[in-house]
This record gives structure tokens, C-alpha cells and sequence, in this order.
């Protein structure tokens, strides 16, 4: 069977999975809030030009006020809350396939 069936019925179990419901959830919560949305994806933004731009000390501080400021926000705590599961979940899940693999590399 090729690897890419493989994949889709993958990405199948993980939409079937607790933390991507509550994930989804969330996000549909936010979403529902335009400007809540739009803030959020401003946040976003710029935490990721400020990590990929190799200048967290220049913008940290300024993230770290707004990230305060958001998290007062219900709806913004329980979309970081879900997408840490999520993002715990998957990553233990392809530490398990890495596992997996590293044991049948080392097998003879």
C-alpha cells in the first residue's frame, strides 16, 4: 500500500482524536470573534517573524505584554491550552514512529 494512503488514513485518526476536537473547537470560537480572530493572527505573526528572524530579545518583551494581555482572554486561553495538547499529543506520536523505525534500523 503506498505511503501516501498511509498518510491520509494517519491525518483520519488524528482529526478522530480528543485534542484535535478541542483544538478545532476552540479555533471555531475564536473565529466566531472577528476581531478577536484578527488579533490573534497578529500575535501570531509577529511571534513567528520574531523566532524565524533569529531577534527574540529585540521583540520579547513586546510579545511577552501582549501575550499577557491576550491570555486574560477566555476564548485565547483555551485555543493555547488545546493547541499545547495537540501539539504534545502529536508530538509523542511521532516520537513512537521514530521509535519504531530506530528499532528496525538496528534490527538484523
Amino acid at each position: 500500500m503506498p505511503l501516501s494512503v498511509k498518510a491520509r488514513e494517519f491525518a483520519e485518526a488524528v482529526r478522530k482524536t480528543r485534542e484535535f476536537m478541542e483544538l478545532k473547537q476552540a479555533l471555531a470560537d475564536i473565529d466566531g470573534k472577528p476581531g478577536l480572530k484578527k488579533t490573534v493572527e497578529e500575535f501570531k505573526r509577529k511571534q513567528m517573524e520574531t523566532f524565524t528572524m533569529n531577534q527574540p530579545g529585540s521583540k520579547a518583551a513586546e510579545l511577552t505584554e501582549e501575550f499577557k494581555r491576550l491570555s486574560g482572554i477566555a476564548e485565547v486561553m483555551r485555543y493555547m491550552a488545546a493547541g499545547k495538547k495537540f501539539n504534545d499529543m502529536m508530538l509523542g506520536t511521532f516520537k513512537m514512529i521514530n521509535d519504531y523505525i530506530e528499532l528496525e534500523l538496528k534490527s538484523r
